[in-house]
């Protein structure tokens, strides 16, 4: 999903990032994007200053199965094409 950065909280048990997608009729969907741990993240090169509040960035991964708006984190995408993953590349 495509969206703006509103949030990133670099803290442990869970690296979180908030996000606001536009949907088609041009209403405004708030999701929570979560990634592992600090640890991990940081081991596949991000830190506290990755993502900044209005970064425009391509979240991939899945969405939480009872259809809530939380996505568990696989990579983004940003605006310039790079990829960044959480688990190795894929």
């Amino acid at each position: 999903m495509n969206g703006t950065v509103t949030g990133y909280t670099w803290s442990n048990p869970h690296v979180m990032i908030g996000l606001d997608v536009k949907e088609a009729n041009g209403k405004i969907d708030k999701w929570d994007v979560g990634g592992p741990s600090t640890a991990r993240m940081a081991g596949n090169g991000w830190d506290r200053s990755t993502l900044k509040m209005g970064d425009v960035i391509t979240a991939i991964g899945y969405r939480f199965t009872d259809g809530s708006n939380i996505l568990r984190l696989q990579k983004i995408v940003m605006a310039n094409g790079r990829e960044l993953f959480l688990y190795g590349r894929q």
